[in-house]
């Protein structure tokens, strides 16, 4: 099954305050719904039921491939925008589920992803506001 999930906003800043704010997920991840992302080790974040490689990608601020479960392939990142009155933050998912993994996709990470990131795009404006 194919994966394609897409969220963005304009948030009122300049890209680099921006890409700050998604560098720092301990300061921008919502964390009354789910943990933020555990480094655990290089590049690599335990994300619950997923691990995240962090990579370069070209033009995203930031980027990760997911490497377990086996079922799930995706890579996910961040882009910026340059817009009237501020920057379009936008965050893409794509790849496959397999398996048992398109029912779990489905029925329980996608949505709770959705959360995560409207709730994230959230405190990202709200950070970038108190800051000025």
């Amino acid at each position: 099954m194919e994966i394609r999930n897409r969220h963005e906003r304009i948030v009122a800043a300049a890209p680099e305050r921006v890409a700050a704010l998604i560098a720092d997920f301990d300061r921008v991840w919502p964390t009354e719904i789910a943990p933020a992302p555990r480094r655990q080790g290089p590049r690599l974040y335990d994300a619950g039921v997923m691990l995240w490689e962090e990579f370069d990608r070209p033009a995203a601020a930031r980027a990760f491939r997911v490497v377990r479960p086996d079922g799930l392939q995706a890579e996910h990142w961040f882009e910026l925008e340059l817009a009237d009155g501020g920057t379009v933050l936008r965050h893409t998912v794509e790849g496959s589920a397999a398996g048992r993994y398109e029912a779990i996709w489905r029925e329980r990470i996608e949505p709770l992803h959705d959360l995560i990131l409207e709730a994230l795009l959230d405190n990202v404006a709200s950070a970038a506001a108190a800051d000025g």
